[in-house]
């Protein structure tokens, strides 16, 4: 049993710093020849404070904020998500992109 729970502990370590490591979602999406980019920036490395980046990359508009938040986690993610889902309905094929820290 105790072998059992320090198995179970590992992998929960584990995850913890896969997770750490990761610092921004995205999506790329595109439709015909233009293409968009939804990201979720933190600038602090944590959960908060986050924001959610709009990039019309193909367009040569500036990149917009459409929201951000100080303390309420998981609101950047799940606004992302809302919005990656709209564009879909709109024509747009996204797909989601993961970089870590490592990649610097």
């Amino acid at each position: 049993m105790k072998l059992l729970n320090r198995v179970v502990q590992l992998v929960l370590i584990s995850l913890v710093l896969v997770t750490t490591n990761t610092y921004a979602e995205s999506w790329n999406c595109r439709h015909d020849d233009l293409v968009r980019e939804v990201v979720i920036n933190y600038p602090e490395g944590g959960a908060v404070p986050c924001e959610v980046v709009y990039k019309k990359q193909t367009e040569g508009f500036e990149d917009q904020t459409l929201w951000a938040a100080e303390n309420q986690e998981g609101y950047c993610e799940e606004k992302a998500a809302e919005f990656v889902e709209k564009l879909g309905s709109w024509g747009w094929t996204c797909m989601e992109t993961v970089e870590n820290a490592g990649d610097e």
